[in-house]
């Protein structure tokens, strides 16, 4: 960003972070009491926004989306999902990154993410399970196995990783 040394938006971040969550902890709890489960979607590719959304609403959930990282760290703030599906590839901030933002803060460190990624290796899925991600699974998908996986990570259970 021109003007602003490196690390000064996510130390403002960070401190507007803090202030929102001590302010609005008890509306943060009961803006979630619905019953469908709340799945945000990190994706900066429209297509792929689209198809994962379109599968997971017609599967009964609530989503969210997001197309790069900033906005979805304010949707986390403003309404707790119970699931994260990152992709790993997006302007700014890529999905490592914004996962560390998740799991550096107690409000949110405890919200399982998992990164959706055409980018398949070992050092990719090793990168994703040492920043805390609950899971890695890889475009493209085969809608009957993602769902499958989607309902596994929701209920804690541990789901097969390819």
């Amino acid at each position: 960003m021109d003007g602003v040394r490196d690390g000064d938006w996510l130390r403002a971040f960070h401190s507007i972070l803090a202030a929102y969550l001590t302010m609005n902890k008890e509306m943060k709890h009961m803006e979630h009491t619905t019953s469908k489960k709340r799945i945000l979607i990190v994706e900066d590719d429209p297509k792929v926004m689209k198809i994962f959304s379109s599968l997971l609403t017609g599967s009964g959930y609530e989503v969210m989306t997001a197309s790069s990282a900033m906005p979805a760290l304010f949707r986390v703030i403003r309404t707790p999902p119970d699931l994260i599906l990152a992709d790993l590839q997006m302007p700014m901030m890529n999905g490592l990154e914004m996962i560390g933002q998740f799991k550096a803060h107690e409000d949110t460190r405890d919200i399982p993410v998992v990164v959706v990624t055409g980018f398949d290796s070992e050092e990719s899925r090793a990168a994703a399970i040492k920043a805390g991600c609950a899971g890695f699974l890889t475009k493209p998908i085969k809608t009957v196995e993602f769902l499958a996986q989607i309902q596994k990570f929701l209920t804690g259970a541990k789901p097969k990783q390819p």
